[in-house]
């Protein structure tokens, strides 16, 4: 083993050691300012969407960021829910794993926690998609003591349908959705509108990505009229990783609003901690961007959508 071989061994050591610390304590330190709902009197639920962490054992500023994050969600009084949607860890590696399930373990940022998957989580291109699909799933089970049956599920928290979307190709940035989770799909928003409950799609990947020419049994027009015909609230996903300006990130797509989040951790191109909190009343539901590090709300991207 050569000198530089062992100099890289070395540092991967140190970073490693140093995100174990960090991990060991990552709930310690100043509690995160407190934040409430706008009428929390009349509120039906709250969630938090983030996405993009990107655990990686040789990065610990951005684990040290997810510790951040993580305690500035849980400031919130009425937050119930957590959504992450995607690209948690950066080779889907089991220490990555590791780290990024521990640590949403130890904070507990709210009751619930609902993690998709996204192109890193699966290898980004490299190794078995089925073993690394089988991890994940076990992870889920393991870690947060939630069976999933399919890397697509669906959950119901206070009456609201929190759908989560997953690409079924291993390759590298390819947005593919077979038949079988269409058919599921459908099938959830028939029973959601069957209870008259307003439902909320994630997915790591915008819904244009979907294509035939990638591999997609189902395209992207598809999916956006399955959505429109179902009133569907909003479509959530991370992926591109350009900060929250506006311009790019409230949008709509084949007839659905869309959200589009940055990567919360983000080291170099902007300041890290943004994602967005979503409360939920009986006739309408407010986003309201916020960066969790800093605890201020980004006034100018708050919006306001009737149900339905």
């Amino acid at each position: 083993m050569d000198f530089a071989t062992v100099t890289l061994f070395i540092k991967q050591v140190m970073s490693t050691f140093m995100i174990l610390l960090t991990m060991i304590v990552p709930s310690f330190g100043t509690s995160a300012e407190t934040y409430t709902a706008k009428n929390p009197d009349d509120l039906v639920t709250s969630f938090v969407a983030v996405s993009d962490i990107h655990v990686e054992t040789n990065n610990p500023e951005a684990y040290q960021n997810l510790a951040d994050v993580l305690k500035g969600i849980k400031a919130g009084e009425n937050v119930s829910t957590v959504v992450y949607t995607g690209d948690n860890v950066m080779n889907g590696q089991l220490l990555e794993d590791f780290f990024f399930y521990t640590a949403i373990r130890a904070v507990m940022p709210a009751k619930n926690n609902f993690i998709l998957a996204g192109n890193h989580d699966f290898g980004n291109g490299e190794g078995d998609y089925e073993e690394l699909r089988s991890k994940y799933l076990t992870n889920n089970a393991v870690y947060m003591w939630n069976k999933l049956d399919n890397e697509y599920f669906c959950n119901v928290v206070d009456g609201v349908y929190f759908v989560s979307l997953c690409s079924e190709d291993p390759a590298t940035s390819d947005y593919t959705m077979s038949r079988a989770q269409f058919d599921w799909l459908t099938g959830v928003l028939e029973e959601a509108k069957e209870n008259a409950a307003p439902v909320f799609v994630f997915a790591h990947f915008p819904i244009r990505y979907l294509s035939p020419a990638k591999g997609s049994e189902v395209t992207a027009q598809e999916l956006g009229d399955l959505l429109v015909s179902y009133d569907v609230e909003l479509y959530v996903h991370g992926h591109i990783h350009n900060n929250i300006d506006g311009k790019d990130n409230f949008y709509n797509s084949y007839g659905v609003d869309c959200i589009n989040l940055c990567r919360v951790t983000e080291t170099t191109d902007y300041e890290p901690g943004d994602g967005i909190v979503v409360e939920v009343y009986d006739d309408e539901f407010v986003v309201r961007t916020r960066n969790f590090i800093t605890g201020e709300w980004v006034e100018e991207l708050e919006f306001t959508y009737p149900i339905g």
